[in-house]
């Protein structure tokens, strides 16, 4: 098939390029400018197609695509999103606009449309050591998680409402290989296993929030799969769960981490900088209902492939 990917050149959108590559489709990468990880590059380099536009303003062409992942966004983590609550809202809606219209006016098959956990009700997750399993009946009963859940609740109605068959996946907390390493856009998986690896040096591991703060965490191989399952069925689900189930604290990560690293790090913990919703879990069992378990690497397994690959980055 020919398939359309926007923002190839993100952690998600570069792991899906590679995998459709390999999985022999003709893959339509759309990028906002080239990478230079190594990780991205090589990814990119699959692409038989790569369009370079900036979908805020651009038009998109998808002529002749029989699918489109739309994935491209202003993105971060949750101390981006406490800074940044104005233009990613912007573009992340004038990405949206112009990628659903361009799908509608090419007549493709089938679009997939990331959403965010973030659309989840904010009051459902902020009980101390209680995370509740968020399925996908509850994403339009409350207040969603900061103004990038707004607008990610937004264009998930857009969706489901769009003349073209579009596929909604609710992303939860993806980590892995080619993840942002350094700056304002890391997440937490990152930033807790590079705090560790220089640990071996300070000994130390600051922990924004007291340390009790529940989520769950896919890996990226895993995630990948589910999105190729959602967009490979002949029946649109609607809006599904692309997580995994069974949350853990900040805490038992980092001591994940620091014990995979071998070191016994003192921790410090401020609450100076931003920690998001106290308690978060995914539920699965939409999912799983339809397409089986599909998630199959845990978290010891996913920290160590993940902490190796930063080692081998320099960190």
């Amino acid at each position: 098939m020919d398939i359309a990917v926007t923002g190839a050149c993100g952690f998600i959108g570069s792991n899906l390029v590679s995998r459709l590559a390999d999985d022999g489709h003709n893959v339509h990468a759309w990028i906002l400018d080239y990478p230079t990880d190594p990780t991205r590059v090589a990814s990119l380099a699959k692409a038989q197609h790569v369009h370079v536009a900036d979908l805020t303003r651009d038009d998109a062409y998808f002529r002749g695509v029989d699918q489109v992942y739309h994935l491209a966004a202003d993105m971060g983590g949750v101390g981006y999103f406490h800074v940044h609550d104005f233009w990613p809202y912007l573009q992340n809606s004038r990405m949206t606009f112009n990628v659903l219209e361009a799908a509608i006016r090419a007549d493709v098959d089938r679009m997939f449309l990331a959403s965010s956990a973030c659309v989840y009700p904010t009051e459902l997750q902020m009980r101390d050591g209680d995370a509740p399993l968020l399925s996908e009946d509850l994403v339009e009963t409350g207040k969603p998680d900061q103004m990038y859940g707004r607008e990610k609740l937004m264009m998930l109605r857009l969706g489901q409402r769009a003349p073209v068959d579009c596929r909604v996946g609710i992303i939860h907390t993806v980590y892995g290989t080619g993840q942002e390493r350094e700056g304002e856009r890391m997440k937490f998986p990152t930033a807790i296993a590079t705090k560790t690896l220089a640990a071996r040096d300070t000994g130390r591991v600051e922990i924004w929030g007291n340390g009790r703060q529940l989520r769950s965490y896919l890996w990226i191989d895993d995630a990948i799969d589910k999105l190729v399952a959602v967009m490979a069925d002949s029946i649109n689900p609607g809006p599904v769960n692309i997580g995994r189930q069974g949350a853990a604290t900040v805490q038992e990560i980092a001591d994940l981490c620091a014990d995979i690293v071998g070191i016994e790090p003192t921790y410090s913990y401020t609450d100076d900088m931003p920690s998001g919703v106290l308690s978060r879990d995914c539920s699965n069992d939409k999912f799983w209902n339809l397409y089986g378990r599909m998630e199959p690497t845990g978290y010891r397994e996913g920290f160590s492939r993940l902490i190796e690959w930063l080692q081998q980055e320099g960190a």
